[in-house]
């Protein structure tokens, strides 16, 4: 978190910084000082900690709270940094070159079957679900270990997603194409997605950090709960075809998205241990 801050904060530093820029450098300075606190503040968090079980629930989830406005934020730097510019047109170039044809617009044209775009909307949008509910039944299992390691391998991921994003910013085809659901397709989950979407940052498409959560998630749950992963892997399944199918990913950006997922899911318990944590092979319970 505290690498990642310090990295996303030069288009707080250029010119065009956004108003308020003051603000999001602000929340970098305090993600960095409980990144690296100085051994005094170490040790009073850590007394506190013991003394109050909300501080110690705070300092356990504060990183995965961040999302949402971490999320928030990278429209603001992607504006600062680009000014409005793109890669829209190299990933649908790859795009065509790989599959002869745009996935994003053109599936849910062939196939207006309203079952299967509720069905797949519904698989995006358990994305929000993802990204908290196995930590959460970690952790309130008496798995607060595990719940941690959970939250850090989620975090790793988002992380890397968000500087991809502030560096190489891709709109996705849902700003550039007309929506490709038709209306006899579009039912009550189909208009939720999009009621959702409103708060979406601009830019945020390439590689989907929705198919990323969910790929993470799955590698890091078979560590301890096989059946669990396997229900998270069907999820992830119908939430990267419900991001393409609804048109709010190129189909490139879910496979940048598994890439990545799964790169830092495998990576997670040596870059925990290089961080100074223990995360030894666990078995995978049944």
């Amino acid at each position: 978190m505290a690498l990642y801050a310090i990295l996303a904060t030069p288009p707080l530093l250029v010119s065009a910084r956004p108003p308020g820029w003051w603000a999001w450098l602000l929340l970098h300075a305090v993600i960095v000082l409980l990144g690296w606190p100085p051994s005094s503040l170490r040790r009073g968090l850590a007394a506190v900690a013991a003394r109050g079980r909300l501080v110690g629930l705070l300092l356990d989830w504060y990183p995965i709270l961040l999302v949402p406005v971490l999320y928030t934020e990278l429209g603001v730097l992607i504006a600062a940094l680009h000014g409005g510019r793109f890669h829209d047109q190299l990933i649908q170039h790859i795009e065509q070159l790989v599959f002869g044809f745009q996935p994003s617009h053109v599936l849910a044209q062939r196939y207006p079957i309203r079952w299967l775009s509720e069905l797949l909307h519904a698989g995006y949008l358990s994305y929000y679900a993802i990204i908290y509910v196995p930590a959460i039944s970690h952790y309130f299992g008496g798995r607060r270990d595990a719940a941690l390691k959970t939250i850090f391998a989620v975090m790793l991921t988002f992380v890397l997603h968000c500087l991809v994003f502030i560096y190489f910013p891709v709109q996705g085809p849902r700003y550039l194409f007309t929506t490709p659901v038709a209306a006899a397709a579009a039912g009550p989950v189909y208009r939720l997605v999009h009621v959702v979407l409103q708060a979406s940052s601009q830019g945020a498409a390439f590689p989907s950090s929705h198919v990323g959560v969910a790929c993470v998630q799955v590698v890091t749950m078979m560590r301890y709960n096989r059946r669990a992963a396997l229900g998270l892997g069907v999820l992830a399944v119908l939430l990267a075809a419900g991001a393409v199918y609804g048109g709010y990913h190129y189909a490139i950006d879910a496979v940048g998205g598994l890439l990545l997922g799964v790169t830092a899911g495998l990576a997670a318990p040596a870059a925990y241990r290089a961080m100074g944590g223990d995360w030894p092979k666990a078995s995978a319970r049944p």
